[in-house]
């Protein structure tokens, strides 16, 4: 049987790295936790996080990384807090607009364990948000509306794909996400200021489980 309880997975290092550091701190070392980086996108991140679960083997998984905000959520979602995913929507620009459609058997919805969430919540200190995971970053002002009116707060590239790796390996599966920027023109300018700030918020939430004597 697995010794690793926890697998945290992040699309690339830094995402993931507060949280290195935080385990590294610990001494002893926490043994039943693992971390590992799977990839940007949502190819290479199902990919990586199947690689990573198949390895591993452990009992859950967490995703921690950035996400942009709707600007009709900003209130809500301010620009360096954390959020739990409660459910996650691959999204497609093409069906939003009417020229494409999901095939039946297609699954485009993913639901996040409710008593994983609950623990990284801390009660109720960490909001939870509908997260949409388009396969490119949103950067018009358009486009943000048009899928914010889907009910999506948060836009995640990777998060859908390592909640499917989970899925088909049985396991609970929870997604925290710190909030970076948000989406439209000045994307990617906020999320180049903001992301190690909010790769920390989102840490922070799933060292606060481990660290819990029951975690």
């Amino acid at each position: 049987m697995s010794t690793i309880r926890t697998l945290v997975l992040s699309a690339w290092e830094p995402e993931v790295a507060p949280l290195r550091r935080l385990l590294r701190a610990v001494k002893p070392a926490r043994g039943d936790v693992a971390l590992a980086a799977v990839g940007v996108g949502t190819v290479d991140a199902a990919v990586g996080a199947a690689t990573a679960i198949a390895r591993a083997k452990p009992r859950r998984v967490i995703f921690v990384g950035t996400a942009g905000v709707y600007p009709s959520a900003a209130r809500v979602h301010a620009i360096g807090t954390a959020a739990l995913a409660r459910e996650l929507r691959l999204v497609s620009t093409a069906t939003l607009r009417g020229d494409a459609y999901h095939p039946a058997p297609l699954v485009a919805t993913a639901t996040t364990d409710a008593p994983l969430r609950a623990a990284l919540a801390r009660g109720d200190g960490v909001p939870t948000a509908t997260v949409a995971c388009p396969l490119a970053i949103t950067q018009t002002a358009a486009l943000a509306r048009r899928i914010a009116a889907t009910g999506a707060a948060l836009e995640s590239l990777e998060a859908f794909a390592v909640a499917r790796a989970a899925a088909a390996a049985g396991l609970p599966f929870a997604a925290v996400l710190g909030v970076s920027n948000v989406v439209g023109p000045r994307a990617h300018a906020e999320w180049r200021a903001n992301h190690l700030a909010a790769s920390r918020a989102a840490c922070h939430v799933v060292w606060s489980l481990l660290r819990a004597r029951r975690a």
